[in-house]
């Protein structure tokens, strides 16, 4: 949940109910994602994660396509207020070898990853540091490979999950879009090492069904956002408590990768208009939508901002963190005790 939506406050009210918060670094510089580990280290009272984009790299798109999207994007920045772009906006990312080195300096000891998977040489790094590494996998077959590459967990994401696809990464294959019911069985029988079930789940009842079918842990996002501490405007916060799972969509126009998140005016418009192989690769899209995206948000201007939110949506919870953290405790140890009593 990149973008400064989790909060080192947050953070620390999951850590102390016994969860472990996750701070993203995607978007962020090296310096910028120093200063977030700085202040959550400073606030949180126990041991917390952190989540890295892995970079790949991406075929240049040609002069006519570029012109192409950013003439079409300028359209829709000019009519919230926003002055045309010329280019696109420029953003270098950091330099892997020395983000680790940052990391392991402050101290990190579980790190997350998304989007592929680190070099050999970058994991055993982590390893001989005695890291806790974990890898986003939405097949069997990328379970597998971060199983191969030394991850000491797998991250099963399902098709409900919302935010970003994090599969895509072996060769061939373009990631899979299959829901976490069916995927955290598969992978649990495939893989030697902990599954961790993510996306749909927002209450009790899913924690237990993830752990019924093999799950060591789930992994939460969009239960998190409507939080008294979580730093989403108060559309985003509106969208996710008063509309229904079908009103979200994946989609790519974003920022060129597939994204769950609001359907609105510029999903439905951009892809009536364009096909996936006229949008930037990403971070290009993502640079180019970034500012038009965030000024709507703030502005309140549901059709052009980008809300990511999992299926879930009906069951989210406008409370404090503890409180949430609390219920949900509650909630899973109730229907694990109903469905013992069940079988007896």
């Amino acid at each position: 949940m990149a973008g400064g939506i989790i909060t080192p406050a947050l953070i620390n009210e999951v850590t102390k109910s016994g969860g472990l918060g996750s701070l993203p670094l995607g978007y962020l510089s090296i310096a910028e994602a120093q200063e977030a580990i700085c202040k959550t280290i400073a606030l949180a009272s126990k041991q917390f994660a952190v989540n890295l984009f892995i970079q790949s790299p991406i075929a240049p798109p040609s002069k006519k396509q570029v012109a192409a999207m950013l003439a079409y994007v300028n359209q829709h920045r000019l009519s919230i207020g926003l002055p045309s772009l010329l280019e696109i906006p420029s953003w270098v990312e950091p330099d892997m070898d020395e983000l680790l080195d940052m990391l392991l300096k402050e101290g990190i000891s579980i790190i997350s990853f998304t989007f592929g998977i680190l070099s050999h040489n970058k994991m055993q790094r982590l390893l001989e540091k005695d890291v806790f590494v974990m890898g986003t996998a939405t097949t069997v077959q990328e379970g597998l490979a971060l199983e191969a590459a030394g991850c000491h967990a797998v991250i099963a994401q399902g098709y409900e999950a919302g935010g970003h696809r994090g599969g895509g990464f072996v060769a061939g294959q373009s990631g899979g879009l299959i829901g976490t019911l069916a995927l955290v069985p598969q992978m649990v029988d495939a893989l030697h090492i902990p599954v961790i079930a993510s996306g749909g789940i927002m209450d009790g009842r899913g924690i237990a069904a993830a752990l019924a079918l093999g799950a060591s842990a789930v992994q939460m996002g969009t239960a998190f956002l409507t939080c008294e501490e979580s730093h989403a405007s108060s559309l985003h916060k509106h969208m996710i408590m008063d509309n229904p799972a079908e009103s979200t969509c994946l989609t790519s126009i974003f920022t060129g990768k597939p994204v769950r998140g609001f359907k609105n005016e510029l999903v439905t418009m951009t892809e009536k208009n364009f096909s996936e192989d006229d949008l930037l690769p990403y971070p290009l899209q993502h640079q180019l939508t970034k500012e038009l995206r965030s000024s709507a948000n703030k502005l309140g201007h549901l059709e052009y901002a980008g809300l990511w939110s999992g299926q879930g949506t009906r069951l989210s919870r406008s409370i404090a963190v503890e409180h949430l953290m609390a219920i949900l405790e509650k909630e899973t140890v109730v229907v694990l005790s109903q469905f013992k009593n069940n079988l007896r």
